[in-house]
């Protein structure tokens, strides 16, 4: 049935989100626990940007620890609230039909994207840096609470808790007590969805290990002096066609995925992506003191950049996707869960490996 056949199928307008009462924790189900995760990420997430911004123009000169301080501590309080929307975020996404888990992941792509936009526009109209910083963290506040509009419309529209209902349904069916319900689930469903939740490591995992610390340190091999040879050739070259590349695989991914059946070679395309740390670090990347440099040509950067992003986008796509429709669909909402978790595991092996890749230059 599609999405129009829903609607006309259902009964009355729901206006409030549905909730299954069974599982997960504190006797509320994971669709109601993902609800707050997300309502609480997004307040958060939206009051420590606002703060940020707010700070943008205060003359720290004089409190530079302090000031060091309170940035590191809402860094760290942004990242935290991020983890618990898109955790929930792709949980609630995975409990719905596939496509609407490829428009949660091409969402990912599309920030990127304007992200890249706001760094080029910023630099063509040099900006002093605060106000730069203003525009940044503006935009992002208003994007945020764009985004919180549609995510509460979004829980009371009739597709979605037509779908919230029909899980909850099912899970009441069942008669096993709801603790051992609930051990049986998590461990079962990982065991049925092992290889996409490693695939989703390693894609992000690889993806982190050299964007941005590796590529940040490429510059251009041109012995002209231009504004693309400078201040622009990262923004463009690399975040900007990254980004642009990334999205265009998304949606590619969405039409001509990898079937369900040959999930072992999404995990062998996945370890084969390891292929691009060696090829990024011989790459026109300065300061180093221990590897050649190979590829000397700004061509050959962008050829390796492009290729990076487009196995990186469609193989993420093809993961989020297929993994939770691999368990009975009242698990998918938790199954989505899980391979969130493990995408953040993939950021943090990312991000720590990174450092000893830097050092190896």
């Amino acid at each position: 049935m599609d999405s129009q056949g829903i609607f006309h199928s259902l009964p009355h307008h729901t206006s409030e989100p549905v909730c299954s009462d069974n599982v997960g924790l504190g006797g509320r189900g994971p669709t109601c626990c993902n609800h707050q995760k997300e309502s609480s990420g997004f307040n958060g997430h939206d009051h420590f940007v606002l703060f940020t911004t707010l700070i943008v123009f205060v003359d720290t000169d004089n409190s530079q620890t302090t000031f060091f301080a309170v940035t590191i501590t809402t860094v760290v309080a942004i990242n935290a609230m991020c983890g618990f929307v898109q955790g929930g975020g792709t949980g609630i996404a995975g409990s719905l039909p596939k496509k609407y888990m490829g428009y949660n992941v091409n969402g990912m792509a599309l920030g990127g994207m304007l992200a890249s936009v706001a760094q080029i526009l910023s630099l063509l109209g040099n900006t002093k840096p605060e106000n730069s910083a203003f525009f940044y963290f503006t935009t992002a506040t208003v994007f945020l609470c764009i985004t919180f509009v549609f995510f509460r419309l979004t829980l009371r529209s009739e597709l979605y808790n037509f779908y919230m209902s029909k899980q909850t349904s099912m899970i009441k069916k069942k008669d096993a007590p709801d603790e051992q319900r609930k051990k049986a689930s998590n461990w079962e469903i990982l065991k049925q969805i092992w290889v996409y939740a490693i695939s989703i490591v390693f894609v992000f995992w690889v993806s982190l290990a050299v964007l941005p610390a590796v590529v940040v340190l490429v510059v251009s091999t041109s012995t002209e002096h231009t504004i693309w040879t400078g201040r622009l050739f990262l923004p463009v070259a690399c975040f900007l066609l990254f980004n642009t590349s990334d999205l265009v695989s998304r949606l590619v991914a969405i039409r001509i995925p990898i079937p369900s059946r040959c999930k072992y070679i999404t995990l062998l395309l996945t370890i084969s992506r390891f292929v691009f740390i060696p090829l990024l670090m011989l790459c026109n990347a300065h300061p180093r003191s221990h590897l050649p440099v190979i590829f000397d040509s700004d061509a050959e950067f962008i050829v390796i950049i492009v290729f990076f992003a487009l196995t990186g986008g469609y193989l993420c796509t093809i993961v989020l996707t297929q993994g939770p429709k691999q368990v009975k669909e009242e698990h998918h909402e938790l199954a989505g869960s899980q391979l969130a978790l493990f995408l953040g595991i993939g950021l943090m092996l990312g991000s720590v490996t990174s450092y000893g890749l830097v050092v190896l230059l």
